[in-house]
């Protein structure tokens, strides 16, 4: 099966990650609780040799690499920026990090194939277009009994800046995501064993504004190359909000969904 994903060149997203690396940390309040779900959902096989694909600030290495059971942790990441930021951020002989793009794992981790006991991944694959590439090069690098753990976003996520837009042109301003069955396709041609848990997170915003500003320091902007050209124009940014003003809640507050998914694979069926 392929997907299709209307996202941009990889250098692009490595840029605006990168980026953003200094101010990331100061607004990835969700992406801090996602993680951390994550870990908690995962800490039965939290040990041995480990993957982190888009480790990003390094915020669920380090978590990783404080665990006794945990023998090393590498970080991968295609924004050097980032990657240089967590460098400054952790210390820890476990960690080490490495540049690269998830999408290609059987040529930047040639020595380490077959080696990973757990292959994790906090709200990063997402940005990645190809994800039989992907998830091919997940199952090499695993153990026999190793698992991969993630979450990623599905396409229900900022519904609500998607419909705003939606009232004011025809382009694409919000970025698009897999829709859980066909994730689930993808997988299953590389794993023997998959589950996806899907649950919704609804964030409250005082303004429009401060959405697209934190969307921003995230570096997780509109990526779509379908995406309207140039800047967006004034008018049709206060048209935008002005749309999204009606969905105010009773307590005055912006609703903002994020859709996450919750897989854990593995190649080979749990015994």
């Amino acid at each position: 099966m392929s997907v299709a994903k209307p996202l941009p060149s990889v250098d692009q997203v490595a840029q605006a990650f990168s980026q953003a690396a200094q101010t990331y940390d100061h607004v990835a309040g969700l992406q801090r609780m996602v993680a951390d779900e994550l870990l908690a959902r995962g800490a039965s096989f939290q040990q041995g040799k480990l993957l982190d694909l888009g480790s990003g600030t390094g915020y669920v290495s380090a978590k990783l690499a404080a665990l006794t059971a945990v023998e090393s942790v590498t970080g991968l990441d295609i924004a050097q920026g980032m990657l240089a930021y967590a460098q400054t951020q952790h210390s820890n002989a476990k960690l080490n990090w490495r540049l690269g793009d998830a999408q290609q794992l059987p040529k930047v981790l040639a020595a380490s194939l077959g080696s990973y006991d757990l292959v994790v991944s906090s709200l990063a694959i997402q940005w990645c277009t190809d994800l039989p590439a992907l998830f091919a090069g997940v199952a090499q690098c695993l153990a026999k009994n190793g698992v991969f753990h993630c979450t990623t976003l599905g396409p229900k996520t900022l519904h609500q800046l998607k419909w705003a837009w939606s009232q004011v042109d025809g382009f694409q301003h919000v970025n698009d995501f897999v829709a859980m069955d066909q994730l689930q396709g993808v997988l299953s041609q590389h794993f023997a064993d998959v589950t996806i848990i899907t649950e919704s997170i609804e964030l409250s915003y005082a303004t429009v504004q401060q959405l697209i500003q934190d969307l921003k320091q995230l570096g997780a902007s509109n990526h779509n190359v379908q995406a309207a050209p140039g800047l967006t124009g004034v008018g049709r940014l206060r048209k935008m909000i002005q749309a999204y003003e009606s969905l105010r809640d009773e307590w005055g507050q912006l609703p903002v969904t994020y859709e996450l998914f919750y897989i854990e694979a593995r190649v080979e069926k749990k015994p």
